[in-house]
């Protein structure tokens, strides 16, 4: 019975959830670089925290090996943090720069695999395939990481607005069985 009661309870911050996910997916399917901004932006607070605290903890009290390691470490968070903060659009697309320089070099490899496979192995097609398409993406984010990250904003929204309904509906559903308890 209690937690009937807190379930009928917490409905309200369910339905918030869903509310707001259902925002930010409206968000990042109209206002995709918006999305991406405010998603980077986000990333960059928490390396910078992070970047603080790891560097506050090596000058006042860490004792350990790898000291030097850590203050790399804070310092590359904190200038990705700032980075991020500063320039968001501009780091979200450098990253998916990098995305697309693997892809390209994992969509050779595939392709190069395939090929090699395509005589003793059955299904060696799929493996061609999925080089040719991780090539083709990886080109794709290299050359214009702007249609990526507006890409990846629009999937991002269509996932955060399908939540947002499914959280909201399933909000609708504890009150509906709470106030009938």
């Amino acid at each position: 019975m209690a937690t009937r009661s807190l379930i009928g309870r917490s409905w309200g911050m369910l339905l918030a959830f869903g509310v707001i996910a259902v925002i930010f997916g409206l968000i990042a399917i109209f206002r995709p670089l918006g999305a991406i901004a405010a998603l980077t932006w986000i990333m960059g607070l928490l390396a910078l925290a992070e970047g603080v605290a790891t560097l506050y903890m090596v000058a006042t009290d860490y004792r350990g090996a790898g000291r030097r390691w850590l203050v790399a470490y804070g310092v590359i968070s904190l200038l990705f943090g700032l980075l991020a903060l500063f320039d968001p659009l501009s780091l979200a697309s450098a990253l998916l720069v990098l995305v697309g320089l693997w892809l390209i070099v994992a969509g050779v490899y595939r392709l190069l695999l395939g090929l090699r496979l395509r005589r003793g192995v059955p299904g060696e097609g799929w493996t061609v395939l999925s080089g040719v398409l991780a090539l083709a993406l990886g080109i794709l984010l290299v050359v214009s990481p702007l249609s990526g990250l507006v890409a990846t904003a629009f999937w991002i929204g269509i996932v955060a607005l399908l939540y947002g309904v499914v959280q909201i509906i399933a909000a609708l559903q504890m009150r509906q069985r709470s106030a009938g308890a």
